[in-house]
């Protein structure tokens, strides 16, 4: 199994930086993949139980979130689709300071093809890096702006 682990500091209280990685919908500008919620979950639609459907020009996977609690954490497992089994990522939320917020990442996986995990885990540790930068610029306009 691989193991990816990301921390991503923003200047942005971690209400609003669970705002952006909880919207299954608009996630797709920060991934940059098409991500299209097909079933809403509880206690709101983006909680436990929903489902988001998932395009990124090679892969369609489906994403099931497994743990919600609001402006702490965020706990999601594949359903099917992915080139990775036993997946499964952890997203938590810290507060800093009055000011700055971090967000922890973490992505488990088993490749389906032995012999392939190192490069899955350079490409998945690479788009999640670029994403969390462009969340916590993003955020830090919003809640600045």
């Amino acid at each position: 199994m691989y193991t990816i682990t990301i921390n991503q500091t923003a200047k942005a209280p971690k209400k609003i930086l669970f705002k952006i990685l909880s919207d299954h919908a608009n996630l797709g500008q920060f991934f940059g993949a098409n991500y299209q919620l097909i079933k809403e979950g509880k206690p709101n639609s983006n909680g436990i139980g929903a489902v988001r459907q998932v395009s990124d020009g090679l892969f369609n996977f489906q994403e099931q979130i497994i743990d919600y609690k609001e402006n702490e954490h965020l706990q999601y497992t594949l359903l099917q689709g992915s080139p990775a089994r036993e997946y499964g990522g952890w997203i938590t939320f810290q507060s800093l300071n009055a000011t700055q917020s971090q967000i922890h990442y973490q992505i488990k996986f088993t490749p389906r093809v032995k012999g392939t995990g190192w490069l899955m885990k350079y490409f998945f540790k690479r788009k999640v890096q670029k994403a969390l930068s462009s969340i916590a610029n993003y955020s830090e306009e919003k809640w600045q702006g």
